[in-house]
């Protein structure tokens, strides 16, 4: 059972009975989704109306069992609001894309300079709501390409990239699987796939360097020869790529169906950097959200709440000291019975 409800009467916790569609047709939110505050944010932006939502969960009220994250500061929170336009923008741009086989060149070079911006402007802050916030839009290549333009910034800001380069390969990283927005997935679609069709899009394209053209094209090759389109190794690829092929790895197996857990990860990428990714790029990624995950709230696997205090470098990431809701301090590297789930709650400094 269903009912229709203002957009500005919606909690989280309200599940839609029904997808959200724009007024072209396009859908915004799938049915089934369990919104958060981001999610009711984001119609807000998006100047929806009404939706219809379970009527059950609509009437009790009920608040998702799922934390939010603590917003303390007017930077995190003008952040959320240039996060929504950007991906609203790059949703736009990629239905052009899509329906036309045209790439908007100004408007994701527009975006990709808004991204630096935002960086620029708080790059610490950003990293503590990337690693929590990768809320489920229907579009995900649209989701997975900001994600991935913002890890890659972070990444080249922390090597001290120019502002020039740190725009370029943020560019870059919003187009690096623009591919998947044309190719025929109903037929034989290979990994390799998306890369020829991105290929073809971007010979028809003007306006684009040569250092962007290479980010894309060669993100999917590795330092050891084993990637694709043609094997390259090492100084054969350009640094642009080897930053999208950490941030890209990084978000596509962190973050799973509903939750995020990037601390195996840190670890898969400590044992890459040496073969399959290029090691300054994976040693400042790495460092830059162990700094980010200090003292976040995550769920453990027997369902306690805990607070990550302390990596021990002689432990791997997915391993570290925490220190429970009773305050007593646990080495998760002594413990096998107990790993990490998730992280629940960000911490956002003032």
């Amino acid at each position: 059972m269903s009912k229709m409800v203002a957009v500005k009467e919606l909690v989280p916790g309200n599940v839609l009975s029904d997808a959200v569609l724009s007024i072209t047709g396009k859908v915004l939110l799938g049915k089934d989704v369990e919104l958060t505050a981001r999610h009711i944010s984001l119609l807000i932006t998006w100047d929806v109306q009404g939706v219809f939502i379970n009527a059950a969960e609509g009437d009790s009220g009920n608040l998702s069992q799922e934390p939010e994250p603590e917003i303390k500061s007017e930077e995190y929170i003008q952040f959320t609001k240039e996060y929504d336009g950007i991906m609203t923008s790059i949703a736009q741009s990629f239905e052009v894309i899509q329906e036309r086989q045209i790439i908007p060149v100004t408007n994701l070079k527009n975006t990709a300079g808004e991204i630096y911006s935002s960086i620029a402007k708080n790059s610490f802050e950003i990293m503590n709501y990337l690693l929590i916030e990768d809320y489920k839009l229907a579009d995900v290549v649209s989701r997975h390409s900001v994600m991935v333009a913002y890890f890659s910034g972070l990444i080249a800001r922390q090597m001290k990239w120019s502002e020039n380069d740190i725009t370029g390969v943020t560019l870059a990283s919003l187009m690096h699987d623009i591919g998947n927005l044309v190719a025929n997935k109903s037929v034989d679609f290979r990994k390799q796939a998306h890369i020829a069709e991105t290929a073809g899009l971007l010979k028809r394209t003007s306006g684009l360097s040569g250092e962007v053209i290479l980010g894309i094209v060669q993100h999917r090759e590795y330092m050891n020869g084993s990637g694709f389109p043609k094997g390259s190794t090492g100084s054969q690829i350009h640094p642009y790529a080897k930053i999208i092929a950490v941030a890209d790895a990084f978000h596509n197996l962190a973050y799973t169906d509903k939750y995020t857990n990037p601390f195996p990860i840190l670890d898969m990428l400590t044992r890459e950097m040496y073969g399959k990714f290029d090691a300054d790029v994976c040693q400042n990624f790495i460092s830059r959200v162990r700094d980010s995950l200090l003292f976040n709230k995550v769920s453990l696997s027997n369902g306690e709440m805990a607070e990550i205090v302390f990596f021990n470098k002689n432990h791997c990431y997915a391993a570290p000291v925490v220190k429970m809701a009773n305050n007593e301090i646990v080495d998760l590297a002594e413990r096998k019975d107990l790993t990490i789930q998730q992280i629940v709650l960000s911490k956002i400094n003032v």
